[in-house]
């Protein structure tokens, strides 16, 4: 019933399509990279997402059992795997998974311990930047998503090779096998919008930055539903209650008061999310992963920067810096000019340079690791 052989660790079953696809690669990579099939997530099992390869969580549904399960799992484990997202850039509680991993690993030498497509800092603290040092000493492998993590990562004294890997979820194409469909040029245009709350949902944090960003971004919505016939496709990506999209969602609908649009709740099936993405024209967003699947999918698309992983990932891809939003330092006119040249014909548009690179790159998370 506990035994497995690989167990991942992250921030799933929380109703978050970024941490969903990592579900979806992960559950699909461990078996077609690994050949690894009995596999768990530490997450209520009815809260993972619908995948294509069968996610399974905690292995029963008692209330207050978690815990013990979550210790008896990490004994009968061969492998605890953090898959995905900015997991490692504090100092971890002793209760945390990966804490319970290494004292466990102390006494069962057969463990191993690693991570796979994640990215590392930025720090708060020196006392966290330490704190993760002696974490990733005590680790047996490790694959990063962005080149700042793996520069890093790199300059420390580890007892493996880090591996320059990418996001889990540029594997998505092969995975839903999507092909792009030819629009006819008559159709009405879809802008796919996502918003982000972010210092407004973490205490300490000054909100002027999150205020300024929406903003603009409804002065920039206004703009483009004023210039064109566009339809409006607004994405909850994040649809936790508590620091989710949704309210900032409606609030943006209701400053913009576009002519036309929809709201497309949080999903539990990824693979409809990246379709609907997949079928915009173009996607302006301050959700990362809503920008990883349009660029994956071939779809232009804009990000707000609120954050380094943006930039990091922008970066990577070879993104042109005309394009660029930045935090929130862009002209409106300007952006909403560019963003309607590229609806009238979609050659304007550059696009990243590095998109099949990072593809391959999103494969080492897998072929470079032997399990």
């Amino acid at each position: 019933m506990f035994k497995t052989d690989i167990l991942f660790t992250g921030f799933y079953g929380h109703k978050n399509t970024g941490d969903d696809a990592f579900v979806e690669v992960a559950s699909w990579g461990s078996q077609n990279y690994w050949n690894k099939k009995n596999n768990r997530f530490l997450a209520i099992s009815k809260n993972l997402p619908d995948t294509i390869v069968d996610s399974k969580g905690y292995p029963f549904t008692m209330p207050k059992t978690y815990g013990l399960q979550l210790t008896q799992l990490i004994k009968e484990t061969n492998y605890l795997i953090s898959a995905g997202g900015s997991t490692i850039h504090s100092k971890m509680l002793e209760q945390n998974p990966k804490m319970i991993a290494v004292k466990e690993k102390k006494r069962n030498k057969k463990l191993k311990i690693g991570g796979i497509g994640v990215s590392i800092g930025p720090f708060n603290s020196i006392k966290d930047e330490e704190a993760i040092k002696e974490y990733l000493k005590s680790i047996d492998f490790l694959a990063v998503r962005d080149q700042t993590s793996y520069d890093y990562a790199n300059s420390l004294e580890l007892p493996y090779k880090p591996i320059r890997a990418f996001d889990l979820a540029a594997l998505l194409p092969g995975i839903y096998d999507y092909s792009k469909e030819v629009k006819d040029s008559q159709n009405i245009k879809v802008i796919g919008v996502s918003v982000c709350p972010v210092e407004s949902v973490h205490s300490g944090m000054d909100v002027v930055e999150e205020i300024k960003r929406n903003e603009r971004l409804v002065d920039l919505l206004k703009q483009l539903d004023k210039k064109e016939e566009v339809h409006f496709r607004f994405y909850v990506i994040n649809g936790n209650l508590n620091f989710g999209d949704l309210k900032l969602t409606q609030e943006t609908i209701l400053k913009v008061n576009p002519k036309s649009f929809e709201l497309i709740g949080y999903q539990k099936n990824t693979k409809l999310v990246w379709n609907s993405i997949a079928d915009c024209d173009f996607v302006v967003s301050t959700r990362l992963h809503a920008s990883i699947f349009a660029c994956f999918a071939n779809t232009p698309f804009m990000l707000n920067e609120y954050h380094r992983k943006c930039s990091d990932f922008l970066m990577d891809i070879g993104y042109n810096d005309r394009f660029r939003l930045y935090n929130s330092e862009y002209d409106v006119a300007e952006k909403a000019n560019q963003i309607l040249s590229v609806l009238a014909e979609p050659k304007e548009y550059s696009f990243p340079l590095y998109v099949d690179v990072m593809k391959e790159l999103a494969q080492d998370n897998f072929t470079k690791i032997l399990l």
